[in-house]
């Protein structure tokens, strides 16, 4: 289960997962690995807290300096680096996700279904290279080194924020998800060399089996772009109703999966702001989408292209029945889905 809240997570601490808080700087509970915090402040009054919760969980420890916990088929990891002056940005996401990948391979959780990703100055230009581009570089790397092949590229987001370091945490599996294409865009992993030497690594969208038979779909950050372009720069208000197409399409697109059908906008949306004085008018448009039946969390944070101002990812829930069709009348309600 995900939910977003702004006070403490309610229930018994059993079966928590993660509780990841949103504010103005990175920072991990060196004496609870499940509680995190990442340095992109809520906006106009938004949920604080993002809870994943499990029937139950089991392991939960360090591995140096990663911080994991165990639930059934499902892990939650995270690692925060900190960036020395002058390093390669490239070089420091490569070492990071390495580590990161042999910790899933270690205990049993081979397979990343959802990768998060936050660093500073994401659009500034170090050595020759914007830095979003040297990070799409070293954990192309790294991905490529863990043998990990396009198909089974997880869904992702990574984003710009002030705080420093590069903060990355995840969900893994014991089992592998389906990768869901966008139809109006080309899959990032194919993107011309214009936008770096090597291409962002993630899929649109990831279809996998969750707890208590259901199955989720985790959608990547989605923005305004159609193929590769980015769509209306400058324009805030039709970049988000371009990536409501884009996010619309997705959704759809995942019909194909099978025991998948379609419950119309996820449960939860995550949008990152580049100007949060935009969030009136952008959540007016969400609403009207999502006709009041998703929680919606907004952040103050960077897009990984200069020219974008938006970028929205989501999860949802399917539940299954014991033939393992899904009940038409069991959908994600607006304020959790399942990890």
């Amino acid at each position: 289960m995900i939910a977003y809240t702004s006070g403490e997570p309610g229930g018994a601490d059993g079966g928590l997962l993660a509780d990841i808080r949103f504010g103005l700087h990175h920072d991990r509970d060196p004496a609870d690995p499940r509680r995190i915090q990442i340095g992109t402040p809520p906006i106009a009054g938004s949920p604080r807290r993002e809870v994943w919760r499990l029937p139950q969980t089991g392991t939960a420890g360090w591995s140096g300096d990663i911080g994991y916990v165990c639930g059934g088929d499902f892990l939650f990891a995270h690692l925060l680096v900190q960036e020395p002056a002058g390093i390669d940005l490239s070089r420091l996401t490569e070492r990071a996700y390495k580590q990161l990948l042999a910790v899933l391979r270690d205990t049993g959780f081979p397979h990343p279904l959802r990768i998060w990703n936050y660093m500073s100055r994401i659009n500034d230009e170090e050595l020759g290279l914007e830095r979003y581009q040297a990070f799409c570089r070293g954990r192309a790397r790294a991905f490529a080194e863990a043998a990990i092949p396009e198909r089974c590229f997880p869904a992702a987001t990574a984003i710009g924020c002030e705080a420093p370091g590069l903060s990355i945490h995840l969900l893994a599996g014991r089992g592998a998800g389906v990768p869901i294409g966008n139809p109006r865009q080309i899959s990032a992993y194919r993107y011309p060399l214009p936008y770096g030497p090597r291409p962002p690594s993630f899929a649109r969208a990831l279809c996998y089996r969750g707890p208590c038979g259901t199955l989720e779909l985790a959608i990547s950050g989605t923005a305004s772009i159609v193929g590769h372009i980015t769509m209306h720069p400058g324009e805030p208000m039709r970049q988000t109703r371009e990536t409501i197409r884009n996010l619309h399409s997705l959704v759809e697109q995942a019909r194909i999966v099978p025991r998948r059908s379609d419950r119309g906008p996820p449960a939860l949306l995550k949008v990152y702001l580049r100007d949060p004085e935009r969030v009136r008018e952008v959540n007016t448009l969400l609403r009207a989408w999502t006709r009041g039946r998703t929680e919606i969390m907004y952040l103050h944070g960077n897009i990984c292209r200069r020219d974008l101002e938006i970028e929205i990812e989501g999860h949802d829930r399917v539940s299954l029945h014991h033939d393992g069709d899904p009940h038409p009348s069991d959908r994600a309600d607006s304020r959790e889905a399942r990890p």
